[in-house]
């Protein structure tokens, strides 16, 4: 299994915090590679106007992808310190790769010690902390 994030923003935050996630994908990717289904997870963040209307959503398909689409508001995260954009991007990919992991239930999966790792390796990094931690990061976006 391999897992991946792409970026489609006008915030330069959102780029950053997903390299920032690239620690937790590397441990993920080299924990969990000889798991078979699903092949892929691909996560896309987007964080886009609210006019386009895009939603998020999720799917698997034929090839054993598992994709999880999460549309974010430009709107609200404009307004945003980095440090809040991490923290709530954080919680809302875990919980949509959790409620997603729950809904295709992968039988080579161990999904409570797959979740437990990410959430671990993400609060190393500062992801999924309980509150926003406003002693980094408080420049706003561009």
């Amino acid at each position: 299994m391999e897992i991946s994030v792409v970026c489609d923003t006008y915030l330069t935050y959102i780029i950053e915090l997903s390299d920032e996630l690239e620690v937790v994908l590397n441990k993920v990717n080299s924990k969990y590679k000889g798991i078979n289904e699903p092949k892929i997870i691909g996560f896309a963040f987007r964080c886009l106007p609210d006019e386009i209307g895009r939603k998020t959503f999720r799917r698997y398909d034929k090839d054993k992808e598992l994709t999880l689409d999460l549309t974010v508001s430009y709107e609200e995260y404009k307004k945003m310190y980095k440090t809040e954009i991490r923290h709530d991007l954080g919680h809302t990919f875990y919980n949509y790769l959790e409620d997603s992991l729950k809904k295709y239930k992968f039988k080579e999966i161990n999904t409570k010690e797959l979740l437990s790792d990410i959430k671990n390796w993400c609060n190393e990094i500062g992801w999924l902390e309980e509150e926003v931690d406003y002693s980094k990061d408080l420049d706003l976006p561009n």
